[in-house]
């Protein structure tokens, strides 16, 4: 392989990477009260909709647990207990997050390995592909193609 196609493979891997950190990464913890309330009601599924967050819907549970989400804010509480009150109060099934330890963290895990195997199974399929083969006729190759435009 040419070192300019080396290259481009290093750069192509580097903007990868450097695209899944900023991803990965956020702006850091909310600031503000609101911040932080939006943040948590986010993570937690409305009791009454479908499929919307706790911070997306308006009816009146959703204002309700918003309201139990601000003044636990306001105690200091931190976002897990909040999370887990919550819960609590209203079921587990209200959680949008899964939990990141344990078998139900292979949720986050398994998408990102099955994307990795598969960019290398790749690689090395278009890398045996692109190979020219090593092989050179010998004499008896040769001298069995001139037997054959001889003899016909």
């Amino acid at each position: 392989m040419s070192r300019a196609r080396r290259a481009s493979w290093f750069v192509m891997a580097a903007i990868v990477l450097v695209t899944l950190a900023r991803a990965t990464f956020d702006d850091g913890p909310p600031r503000t009260t609101e911040e932080k309330v939006e943040a948590i009601a986010a993570t937690l599924k409305c009791p009454v909709c479908r499929s919307q967050s706790v911070a997306d819907s308006d009816v009146a549970a959703s204002r309700a647990i918003r309201l139990e989400i601000t003044k636990l804010v306001e105690e200091g509480q931190p976002a897990s207990v909040i999370r887990a009150e919550i819960a609590s109060t209203y079921g587990d099934d209200v959680q949008l997050l899964p939990p990141s330890s344990g078998f139900a963290g292979l949720v986050w895990i398994i998408p990102v390995v099955a994307v990795v195997v598969a960019l290398v199974v790749l690689s090395a399929v278009f890398a045996r592909w692109r190979r020219t083969p090593d092989v050179a006729a010998t004499d008896d190759d040769r001298a069995l193609v001139e037997r054959a435009l001889h003899d016909r």
